[in-house]
């Protein structure tokens, strides 16, 4: 988990995954938890990240996904959620000031702290909206491997939807789709992800 990683470079995400950890642990023990107020999903499925491609080295921008999230209802249309994301790995490249092309991996994953608003668009379906922060973490992984690698964290916005049908009480099944970006040397878009869902409602 991006949170346990020990690197001089990814110390902001660790920071603000304490910060966003605090902040939920917060909103969710401020009253009781009744039935069907906390949520945990599991999402996973396929995304594309915007990588530049360069003729000395592969090139593939899609990959797989996996999500993790905990949502805390806080009103009978609107919640809060904090999810953990593996956005999987890239193959790209770039170019140096110099124009020297170099080519590698990219591997993005992070964390997110989001708002959310709930529709009930028919008797068993459901529309969830949702925007925030989420904080990235970029590693690039040079084709070379004498040249090893390089990483960086920021914070990014993160915004999704997702539609969810009702198998019973206290299960959903879905599609969800999420968007962030990643950054990392010059290099920097946008990832998309379109994934398969499952909700448990306690």
């Amino acid at each position: 988990m991006i949170c346990a990683r020990r690197h001089p470079i990814a110390s902001s995400t660790r920071r603000h995954c304490r910060h966003w950890l605090l902040a939920t642990a917060s909103l969710m023990a401020g009253s009781a938890a009744s039935a069907a107020d906390v949520e945990v999903g599991l999402s996973a499925g396929i995304d594309t990240g915007r990588v530049d491609c360069v003729a000395s080295a592969p090139c593939d921008r899609r990959s797989n996904h996996v999500k993790l999230s905990a949502a805390y209802r806080l009103g009978e249309t609107t919640d809060v959620q904090f999810t953990v994301f593996n956005a999987g790995k890239f193959d790209g490249g770039d170019t140096t000031p110099l124009g020297t092309e170099f080519g590698g991996t990219f591997k993005v994953s992070g964390v997110a702290l989001s708002a959310g608003y709930r529709w009930d668009i028919a008797p068993q379906w459901r529309l969830r909206a949702h925007a925030g922060l989420a904080s990235v973490r970029t590693s690039f992984d040079y084709i070379y491997p004498v040249w090893g690698s390089a990483s960086q964290s920021n914070v990014q916005p993160w915004v999704g939807l997702g539609l969810a049908y009702a198998v019973s009480p206290t299960l959903r099944l879905g599609l969800d789709a999420d968007l962030t970006r990643f950054k990392v040397h010059t290099t920097r878009g946008p990832v998309r992800m379109l994934g398969l869902a499952a909700q448990f409602s306690f």
